[in-house]
């Protein structure tokens, strides 16, 4: 009896997956951390997707359904990390993720008809909004080669995931037809080569496109203003004008900042003024840039006892900050603990002349 090709094709993905996760064991900790869990997830839909698996044990489906319901999140984890360069899960994240899971599972039994849908419009919720911040984030990227990598995410991962989640809720459950799994699997397959040729070369370029190396500033920001290197004549002028900007003029004040006003500031293409932030700074996303100054106005602030009587919520909105949400959120990731501990620790420190 012949082989069908979608076998063959599904064979083929699965193990190109499998052999891009073996490789990503050699990655640095961020990089497996993000892109393991995607590859899984593929793993488990082309699995679970499989006419053929229709009948396996509840302790076969049970993980390859919960491992391919975790993909749109998977995605939206690789976006949140590898494009903002943010490591947190926000908790309304974790109960749509949880929110999926549960319905997913629960779908083919407990769940009413029109209730069957919810899974797929959560799912569809975490890919929109990938897809939202690849767009509304893609000016402050400081990385050139990252910002390319976008347009690749938003017509391929993004629009693929998105036609699949909407094919999946017209069948209602029922088998595709054999032509359209093929094609499905041979999407994804020709999305894994990709990924293989750009992942597994001889040098780490695409996951230092990423990710940053396993010492970048982004992980722990040097000095907002301190260069990362000798700087030529033209770039140490620039520095010091744009540092007059920050530091004196202090523009991050302003919470409607864009990359696009300061490089008119500065009479910069905005190329340049990327440029000139992720070279010689070393910070890979504007926003990271912006609030590096922002946190260093509140924790002086928040070191001075001058200021104790002034609300944290007021401090962090006169530094820029939108709102005290991501302000926090910002402040432990530098300092490790709150900004009440950061000012209760210095309130019990013992007082030196």
């Amino acid at each position: 009896m012949p082989i069908a090709p979608v076998l063959v094709l599904r064979a083929l993905a699965i193990g190109v997956a499998l052999a891009l996760a073996v490789a990503l064991l050699r990655a640095p900790a961020r990089a497996r951390r993000v892109l393991l869990p995607l590859l899984l997830c593929v793993m488990a839909y082309l699995l679970r997707a499989a006419p053929e698996m229709a009948q396996a044990p509840v302790a076969v489906l049970l993980p390859l359904s919960i491992g391919a319901l975790g993909f749109p999140v998977a995605f939206w984890w690789l976006v949140r990390n590898g494009f903002e360069d943010k490591a947190d899960v926000p908790p309304l994240a974790w109960v749509a993720a949880g929110s999926l899971l549960l319905t997913g599972l629960m779908r083919t039994s407990l769940l009413p008809g029109a209730a069957q849908a919810v899974p797929k419009l959560v799912a569809a919720g975490f890919v929109l909004l990938a897809l939202w911040r690849l767009w509304a984030t893609r000016s402050g990227d400081l990385v050139a080669s990252r910002r390319k990598l976008r347009g690749w995410l938003l017509g391929y991962i993004g629009l693929h995931g998105l036609a699949v989640l909407m094919v999946e809720l017209q069948l209602q459950g029922t088998a595709a037809p054999a032509w359209l799994d093929s094609l499905n699997v041979a999407v994804i397959l020709a999305g894994l080569l990709v990924g293989a040729a750009c992942l597994t070369g001889a040098d780490t370029r695409a996951l230092d496109t990423l990710f940053g190396t396993e010492a970048s500033a982004q992980d722990k920001p040097a000095p907002a203003m301190e260069p990362r290197a000798e700087a030529d004549g033209t770039d140490a002028h620039l520095l010091q004008r744009l540092e007059q900007l920050m530091t004196v003029d202090c523009l991050y004040r302003d919470p409607e900042l864009t990359l696009a006003g300061l490089a008119q500031r500065l009479g910069l293409p905005e190329y340049r003024l990327r440029e000139l932030i992720n070279r010689q700074l070393g910070y890979r996303n504007f926003a990271a840039f912006i609030n590096e100054h922002r946190l260093l106005e509140v924790e002086q602030r928040l070191a001075d006892p001058a200021c104790d009587r002034r609300p944290i919520l007021t401090l962090a909105l006169e530094a820029g900050f939108g709102s005290i949400g991501p302000f926090n959120r910002s402040f432990k990731d530098r300092q490790g603990i709150t900004p009440r501990a950061f000012r209760e620790q210095r309130r019990a420190a013992p007082q030196t002349d």
